[in-house]
């Protein structure tokens, strides 16, 4: 993404156009690339272990209802996923609540103005830069009734898929 010795520039150059600065023009797009090449392999991971649990006799023989050859399997191995996708979703999302690292290291600090800032990025500016630590400290507990939030449901999620 480094606007003079990236690979993305470096092809660009390649076809004759200027290289884009993704970190000023699109800060927010940037900090969600970097964010899903971070994570995108762990979720992977348990989604590929997932669909090997799946017996060879169920993905050969698809359900009578689906006729167009893209939709064969979906009716088997999708609800077959659904746990592993909800505990994906379930981990992501508190790790997406601690995202610091990638707006604090990248130029983008943030910015332009709050176009790229995270929770936990607002919580540190304004516990350190403004010296607020009342803000913060509410900031922090935001950012914890949040995750009990999604992980309520997203337990009741698996609680129904375990029943079932």
């Amino acid at each position: 993404m480094h606007p003079q010795n990236g690979l993305l520039a470096a092809v660009s150059r390649g076809f004759g156009t200027d290289p884009i600065l993704y970190l000023e023009q699109y800060p927010m797009a940037s900090v969600i690339g970097i964010v899903a090449w971070e994570w995108l392999p762990f979720a992977t991971l348990i989604l590929l272990t997932a669909l090997q649990s799946l017996s060879t006799a169920s993905r050969r023989t698809p359900p009578r209802w689906t006729a167009r050859r893209p939709c064969r399997g979906s009716g088997i191995i999708l609800p077959h996923l659904a746990r592993a996708i909800t505990v994906v979703i379930l981990i992501q999302t508190i790790f997406l609540l601690s995202i610091f690292a990638e707006t604090f290291v990248t130029t983008t600090q943030g910015g332009p103005g709050s176009a790229s800032t995270t929770l936990p990025y607002m919580i540190y500016k304004q516990a350190l830069v403004a010296k607020d630590i009342g803000r913060a400290a509410a900031g922090g507990i935001i950012a914890v009734i949040l995750a009990n939030i999604v992980a309520v449901f997203l337990m009741r999620g698996i609680g129904k898929n375990l029943d079932a």
